[in-house]
């Protein structure tokens, strides 16, 4: 054998275990939800949960990536008027998006529900991030955890505009998250 035949067959070899390597990598980092966007919004369940459906008629549970709003607590009067501030917020922003929703799902909770971004289209070309409103409202706060958003960096700053401003949770210092 000439070394250059050598060479070549090495080459060959490890560009093959490469695109192997590749392959599976990519089909055991893809996402068991179908990344299926349009959806209509049926229910608000609190400040961060949403229930939508799918022209099929398929529902799914979806709980807004990176954020918490307050829990409804019985007793907590601050911490409950800031989650239906929340609750209404959440619903605002779906009515003014005629339920129609953009979903971008990051994974599956341990209730299985369904973790994504949700947007809108806004008007023009622009899409409003429903975590973003939320968090430059106060009403949520940014939740770092097992599931990274892929817009965590603008939800921080969405979320120091709050801090800046005092708005809503953090008005209040005596608030607690889930």
């Amino acid at each position: 054998m000439k070394p250059s035949w050598i060479t070549g067959i090495i080459l060959t070899a490890i560009a093959g275990a490469t695109i192997s390597a590749i392959s599976i990598f990519q089909k055991a980092n893809q996402p068991s939800i179908a990344l299926t966007e349009e959806w209509i919004a049926i229910q608000v369940a609190d400040g961060d949960s949403i229930t939508v459906r799918q022209t099929d008629g398929s529902q799914m549970s979806v709980e807004l990536c990176g954020i918490d709003a307050p829990e409804l607590k019985q007793g907590e009067v601050p911490a409950q008027a800031l989650s239906n501030e929340a609750k209404d917020k959440l619903l605002k922003l779906v009515a003014a998006a005629d339920n129609q929703l953009m979903i971008i799902p990051v994974a599956k909770d341990s209730d299985g529900h369904t973790v994504a971004e949700v947007m809108a289209h806004g008007q023009g070309d622009t899409e409003i991030s429903f975590q973003e409103e939320l968090l430059k409202s106060g009403l949520a706060k940014t939740r770092l955890g097992e599931v990274e958003c892929p817009n965590q960096i603008a939800f921080e700053n969405a979320q120091r505009i709050a801090i800046t401003s005092k708005a809503g949770v953090w008005s209040q210092s005596n608030l607690e998250f889930p």
